[in-house]
């Protein structure tokens, strides 16, 4: 029979390795389009949003029998903060797929790799979660600067590009704003990596 903190590390785990399907399933959407996979993405954040108050208390639990085992109470708002982020982006994409608005090349070429980058980032955080790891918890750390530097360096590029004239102004706020939930998902990702740390 599992301990107590063995369920809550698996769970903690099952969610953040959930975080990393989403993060799949917005960048389908975003590429092919799609509103399917934008709706799946929503059913399982739904899903870990409604687990929350259950595994709140498990933690809470947790940490008053053991002070050694009181971070995961911690990370819990962080991972949760991440299905809300996630969530949040379901709506730049939505407005995005129903009123047809294009995204530059390059601004395809970079929202592709940031997503790439983010669900390799959310696969390790998951990871670490369940397994504390030296190499997983570097590796989390410094893909959070990366994200964040690619993401700004991105921002500042494609305003440069609207002054321009070569990107759609109606593109430009979805674009911004789906730059914006990157880093905040990569921030989350770093505090759980530093509580684990």
């Amino acid at each position: 029979m599992k301990t107590l903190y063995e369920e809550i590390r698996h769970e903690m785990h099952e969610i953040g390795t959930g975080t990393e399907n989403c993060m799949v399933l917005l960048q389908r959407a975003f590429m092919r389009n799609s509103l399917e996979p934008l709706a799946a993405c929503r059913e399982k954040l739904a899903v870990f949003k409604s687990a929350e108050p259950e595994l709140m208390k498990k933690t809470k639990e947790l940490a008053r029998n053991d002070e050694t085992k009181k971070e995961y109470a911690a990370i819990l708002p962080h991972l949760m903060g991440i299905c809300d982020d996630l969530s949040e982006l379901t709506l730049p994409l939505e407005t995005k797929i129903k009123e047809r608005i294009l995204f530059s090349d390059r601004a395809v070429t970079e929202i592709s790799f940031l997503s790439q980058n983010l669900t390799e980032l959310l696969k390790a955080t998951a990871d670490l979660i369940l397994v504390k790891n030296p190499i997983l918890l570097r590796y989390v750390l410094e893909s959070e600067t990366m994200v964040a530097k690619m993401a700004t360096d991105y921002a500042t590029h494609h305003e440069e590009r609207l002054i321009e004239g070569l990107c759609l102004a109606v593109a430009s706020p979805i674009f911004l704003k789906m730059l914006d939930i990157f880093k905040a998902i990569a921030r989350k990702a770093k505090a759980i990596a530093s509580e684990l740390s």
